[in-house]
């Protein structure tokens, strides 16, 4: 038996081993068997690798994660101890030829974090489901490989489990046979040359859903105790219309032979691109009513993912710099697909108010990058799926593609699957295709948009005379750190009020930026706007300032605008002025309270509301925290009772519950629960339940307990026991904090999911004082839960338990210190903490901003 003599050692790879690595291996095939056994804490596995390498004396590693290897044979020779260390198996030279076959046989333990190969039991019915989650790099934690994106090989999966358990891998079943313990040996066809962490295993007693798209069976599968919540018809329709799709877009049929969708329990992320097998989070099976935009949401994964199988999966990036040639593109064509093949026609609209409001957040901290940029090793990689390479490389992409047209832009996109489909890519070979269909050179806008962090502003301004514009011109400025300026293709939209006031669109003027000042010719001599918005559509990525006279007429009207995405895009900008201190966040408050009750349009809806919970938890004066929060959960109260659908009902009732601080708040909201709304048909849902019964423990409310132990019964799923969790962490109790905080850390049984849970109830703003204690344990302990634990959980600590509601000098001190403190080797406790940090100052800037009224 040999084991890992080094497993708390690094668990990283370097881009350097693995540009050198790949020049080496070639031609690699495994030939993996698993013994999966019901409610076992364990599997076996028995791998056969097969692999070319160019030259052998040279040697080369393995990847793995693992308990224990029972049996290491190299070219048909036992190899004994020492070889596998720090998570990597040496292959020495000697061992090796130009041929290569190394049969490893090992145990190992599942995973409860969410990554590898996840674990779960279903408190229910006592089911068993496990799945592998393996992106970035993950997937030597199931079995022995080349865990690198460009070293792509061909699978050979066997499996053998319970009789009664359905598997899933990236192919089909091709037979199975009865073992001697009862149990049944599946084996499934060869995949065709995949990247390592596309590669996926999915086992239980799921429910399987069946449907066809021309050729291709497609299925979906969610566990027993909630398929009765699945709309299948619903996600199978989504599911047609955007292969439909993508295969004419593309000119490139499915890739794969299957098409197969899975709702995982536990699941970290929102899905999960696996080759012809994708996982989702069981968060998009909906146990409560949804509204529209979740299903919209919902919508938006299921055709990113299918995105991925050409981008990603088909061609797949070289090395993680290039992570948004997967992320960006699945994105940008996800929302296309929505808005031109579904019934969510406002698909931009949506993309907007997330995906680009997160690129604006992230693009605006000190820890910018370029979309494409330097990842020196696989932890980096783990933080650079974000904002920037998500929402700002997809709003890239449309800019590009309104300013090459979108003939070019497809053939472009048609050119690239036909020259790379089943390698592995780069930025440069992305360019090259997109020139082959752009007929143009696009260095200049790589270098600019793709190579370069940043974000642009641009400001309109113009000169009046008789009444009359006499110069028109747009300015653009860089911040100083990152000063590059670049080109942007806009529409200028000129505004002005009919004889009642309201805003009117006089026109909409298409216009190039480029260099610090741009001429609108175009506007010269006409008559002066009452208003201008230099991004009408949304095609422009930079932040968009309003001249005084334009600020005055849209804190007027800002309701009255009839086309809702203006009306969005206003909001917005607005927004940047209260992050940019040029607005007071009580200003805006009070703004919204004034103009939110006439808005009927439910995207809108929800994000000036998200924007309003951000603020008050973040920009508002702590002195004024309460009372700002208190008058919205009171216009969430009247609007709730005169909504006038379901969707909206929905809405509102959540920022009544959310906005809520104040006992008696609570307390009506209590009284829906157990009176009833009195609205026909509508009351309050489980969700809705779960998180007024937390603020009654958090609070301090009377019969907090008993009512927790009434949910719990009427909830025993795993969602019920999760939010138990919370609520138990939320109670005002120096007893119940110091249990909770120890067993955040000491709990290695529990899952991710569940201890996560636990923390997400632990910090609360009114708690203050009860909580000062673990501002300063935080900082003692943050780093060692970096070190010792995987990087998944260390991030749920951080972003749960950093005093983010304190924008205070000392905790600013406090991280900064920290921040000092820090070697080389913890990059990702770094950036996280200057990203915090970063928050932690601008909150505190606004929140001065305020006061000083």
């Amino acid at each position: 038996m040999i084991t890992d003599t080094q497993r708390d050692g690094p668990n990283r790879l370097r881009q350097r081993e693995a540009e050198a690595r790949a020049v080496q291996i070639h031609d690699v095939t495994y030939a993996l068997s698993l013994s999966l056994q019901d409610r076992a804490p364990d599997y076996e596995g028995n791998v056969t690798i097969e692999f070319g390498h160019r030259e052998p004396k040279a040697g080369t590693f393995l990847d793995f994660t693992g308990q224990t290897i029972e049996l290491l044979e190299v070219n048909g020779q036992p190899v004994g101890d020492s070889v596998w260390r720090s998570n990597r198996i040496e292959l020495e030279g000697r061992r090796l030829r130009d041929q290569n076959t190394v049969r490893i046989v090992y145990r190992n333990a599942y995973d409860h974090t969410g990554a590898g190969f996840h674990q779960f039991q279903d408190p229910e019915d006592g089911s068993e489901y496990v799945y592998t989650n393996f992106e970035p790099y993950e997937a030597h934690r199931l079995f022995p490989c080349f865990d690198q994106p460009d070293i792509r090989a061909r699978l050979q999966l066997s499996v053998a489990a319970p009789d009664d358990w359905t598997v899933i891998a990236n192919e089909a079943e091709t037979g199975r046979t009865a073992t001697a313990d009862g149990r049944a040996q599946r084996r499934f066809t060869q995949t065709p040359p995949l990247s390592t962490y596309l590669f996926a295993v999915v086992a239980g007693p799921y429910e399987r859903f069946q449907d066809r798209y021309e050729d291709t069976p497609l299925a979906l599968y969610c566990r027993r105790s909630l398929s009765q919540y699945l709309d299948s018809a619903e996600v199978f329709t989504i599911t047609k219309q955007g292969l439909a799709f993508f295969s004419d877009f593309f000119a490139c049929p499915y890739p794969f032979s299957k098409y197969d969708q899975l709702f995982v329990p536990e699941f970290n992320a929102g899905a999960m691109e696996n080759a012809g097998a994708v996982t989702f989070s069981e968060r998009m099976v909906f146990r409560d009513p949804p509204t529209e935009i979740q299903r919209m949401n919902r919508a938006e994964v299921v055709l990113h993912e299918m995105a991925h199988m050409w981008f990603g999966d088909l061609v797949t990036m070289r090395w993680w710099n290039d992570l948004w040639l997967n992320e960006s593109f699945a994105t940008y064509m996800s929302y296309l697909a929505m808005s031109e093949a579904t019934r969510f026609s406002r698909g931009w609209q949506a993309f907007n108010s997330r995906m680009k409001a997160w690129a604006y957040h992230q693009d605006q901290l000190v820890t910018t990058h370029p979309i494409a940029g330097p990842v020196p090793d696989t932890d980096a990689t783990f933080l650079n799926f974000d904002g920037i390479t998500y929402g700002k490389g997809a709003s890239v992409l449309k800019q590009l593609a309104a300013a090459i047209g979108s003939d070019g832009f497809r053939e472009g996109m048609r050119h690239y699957f036909r020259t790379y489909a089943w390698t592995n890519t780069n930025l440069s070979d992305f360019l090259g295709a997109l020139e082959h269909g752009a007929q143009r050179d696009l260095q200049e806008w790589s270098r600019l948009w793709i190579e370069t962090e940043g974000l642009n502003t641009l400001r309109p301004a113009w000169e009046t005379r008789d009444g009359r514009v006499g110069a028109f011109t747009i300015a653009q400025t860089a911040p100083a750190e990152h000063p590059t300026l670049r080109p942007h293709h806009l529409q200028l939209a000129l505004i002005d009020a009919d004889a009642s006031g309201a805003p009117v669109l006089r026109d909409s003027i298409p216009v190039l930026v480029e260099g610090e000042r741009t001429v609108v010719e175009a506007a010269a001599g006409m008559e002066a706007p009452a208003c201008v918005f230099a991004n009408d559509q949304d095609h422009a990525y930079a932040k968009i300032a309003l001249d005084e006279r334009s600020v005055a007429f849209v804190r007027e009207r800002v309701d009255r605008f009839a086309d809702p995405f203006l009306r969005q895009l206003l909001w917005r900008t607005l927004w940047d002025m209260v992050r940019d201190q040029q607005f007071r966040s009580t200003d805006y408050l009070a703004l919204v309270r004034d103009k939110i009750g006439a808005e009927q349009e439910l995207e809108l809806i929800e994000s000036a509301l998200g924007n309003v919970q951000a603020a008050v938890a973040r920009f508002v004066p702590e002195s004024r925290r309460v009372d700002e929060a208190e008058a919205f959960s009171d216009i969430a109260w009247e609007r709730l009772f005169v909504a006038p659908d379901k969707d909206r009902r929905i809405v509102w009732a959540r920022a009544a519950i959310t906005a809520a601080q104040r006992p008696q708040s609570i307390a009506r909201l209590l009284e829906l629960v157990d009176k009833g709304t009195g609205i026909e048909g509508f009351d309050l849902d489980q969700d809705m339940r779960w998180s007024l019964v937390t603020k009654q423990i958090a609070h301090g409310l009377a019969d907090g307990s008993a009512r927790l132990e009434v949910e719990a019964e009427r909830d025993p799923s795993d969602r019920g026991r999760r939010a138990a969790a919370r609520a138990r962490s939320s109670a005002p109790d120096a007893g119940v904090k110091a249990e909770e905080w120890e067993r955040f850390t000491s709990d290695r049984e529990s899952s991710l999911q569940m201890i996560a849970a636990g923390m997400s109830g632990f910090v609360w703003p009114h708690q203050r004082e009860l909580l000062a204690p673990y501002v300063e344990r935080f900082f003692d302990e943050v780093r060692d839960v970096f070190r010792s634990r995987d990087k998944d959980f260390a991030q749920a600590y951080f972003g749960a338990l950093f005093p983010h509601s304190r924008p205070e000098d000392a905790v600013i001190e406090r991280a900064e210190a920290l921040l000092a403190s820090l070697g080389d080797d913890e990059a990702v406790l770094r950036r996280t903490t200057l990203e915090a940090l970063d928050d932690l100052r601008r909150a505190r800037a606004c929140r001065a901003f305020a006061a000083s009224a």
